[in-house]
């Protein structure tokens, strides 16, 4: 048995529970209550308790890309399957140790470390993944349009390249098979491809979405479209999609949709911060990226925004490449905090959607994101009021505790 003591934020959205406590008993969530109605504990029950701590759900994020190493996509040409898997490796680990308890992939290789997660052959965060996204040929996915088509489908890539509904099908059938739980497409441009501009270019037909989406069902599951066009999203979500990552360009008949089809939003606000960042102090960038990036940015703000007011679900991930040297690597997947904070949400917002909301994204909302008896035992401790402020969690060095089904997996009590 594991009890923990201090500020219970049950990740509800409401008020904490101050001089709280949770008890945990194998993995399973057994108590929430009061220090005062605690009841008797054995003499074998563990007790961790630190001065103004508080008692979160463990943290999900919505959107990762495991293993990549670097915003630069030239980079991966000499990767190697062996390479993927070390960064991977240590990306979680970075994530794990700042909080999170599980993640939401959407687009690596990391779907394949599942098996070895489930045998206990590596400790890692809760896997949740896409398997590779599927793209069009020159779309957002199509990584290396420096090089010919043909040699560009000679190396690694994060990406399956389809055309028509029969490709589509294929992909989507590869990933399940590989044991993805969703599917990710790009129906716009992005930011960091060189042949289309983010908030202009929308990818795949009609047909060819409505596939996906009718494969996703069929596994019981969902598709994720990278979106941020609005003619993109417009597309993706009269077609089914039910997560628009990123969501630049906004309007109301999107946000309608989105109210009306029970759709989530996943901003993914830290990638565009630490792209703008980089962009503007760096010499020698190509000037498209600077330009889509500086485009873009304030856009987004607006859009999430609308969002917000309309009541639309929004989901938090940092959309990071695990890139040190461009400010992107996961020990500093918690900036997402700082930025949903920017754009007006409260602190108790925050967490609730990063624990709460994202766990439905992940479809477990019944087992994790909120503490609540009989939940999985996936629980944080960190030094300092998360109701109060997000600061606190963007350090990892706050996060003195992280429990996972019942496991300690970091303890620096």
């Amino acid at each position: 048995m594991i009890v923990l003591k201090g500020r219970v934020i049950d990740g509800n959205g409401g008020m904490p529970i101050e001089k709280g406590a949770v008890i945990l008993e194998d993995n399973k969530i057994r108590t929430v209550c009061r220090q005062a109605v605690l009841p008797e504990l054995p003499e074998s029950a563990k007790v961790y308790e630190i001065e103004d701590g508080s008692i979160l759900p463990g943290l999900i994020d919505a959107h990762v890309h495991m293993g990549w190493g670097s915003a630069t996509a030239l980079d991966w040409v000499s990767s190697t399957p062996q390479m993927q898997t070390c960064i991977a490796l240590r990306d979680m680990q970075q994530l794990r140790d700042s909080g999170y308890t599980a993640f939401r992939d959407l687009g690596s290789d990391v779907v394949l470390l599942k098996p070895a997660a489930a045998a206990g052959l590596i400790s890692c965060p809760r896997i949740f993944s896409a398997g590779r996204i599927i793209s069009q040929i020159g779309g957002h996915g199509d990584s290396y349009q420096k090089l010919t088509l043909e040699a560009s489908e000679k190396v690694y890539t994060i990406s399956y390249l389809v055309t028509g509904v029969d490709e589509m099908r294929r992909a989507c059938r590869i990933n399940m098979r590989n044991g993805a739980d969703l599917i990710k497409i790009m129906t716009t441009g992005g930011v960091f491809s060189n042949g289309d501009k983010a908030g202009e270019h929308s990818h795949f037909s009609r047909d060819e979405i409505r596939a996906a989406v009718e494969e996703a069902e069929n596994m019981g599951s969902y598709v994720s479209s990278h979106a941020q066009a609005n003619r993109g999203i417009r597309t993706a979500l009269e077609c089914g999609v039910k997560s628009i990552e990123h969501g630049f360009y906004l309007d109301d008949y999107c946000i309608d949709l989105m109210i009306k089809n029970d759709c989530w939003l996943v901003p993914t606000l830290s990638i565009m911060h630490t792209s703008k960042l980089y962009f503007e102090n760096k010499e020698g960038v190509l000037p498209y990226l600077k330009e889509k990036t500086l485009k873009s940015y304030e856009a987004h703000y607006r859009s999430l925004e609308m969002a917000r007011k309309a009541g639309v679900k929004i989901g938090m991930g940092c959309d990071f490449l695990g890139d040190a040297d461009f400010g992107c690597s996961y020990d500093k997947a918690t900036m997402e905090f700082e930025r949903m904070a920017y754009a007006g949400f409260t602190p108790l917002e925050i967490v609730r959607m990063a624990t709460k909301v994202n766990a439905e994204i992940l479809l477990m909302g019944d087992q994790l994101g909120t503490l609540e008896e009989g939940k999985l035992a996936d629980v944080i401790l960190v030094k300092g009021d998360l109701s109060q402020s997000v600061a606190p969690i963007t350090d990892p060095n706050n996060v003195k505790l992280v429990i996972q089904d019942g496991k300690i997996v970091k303890n620096i009590m």
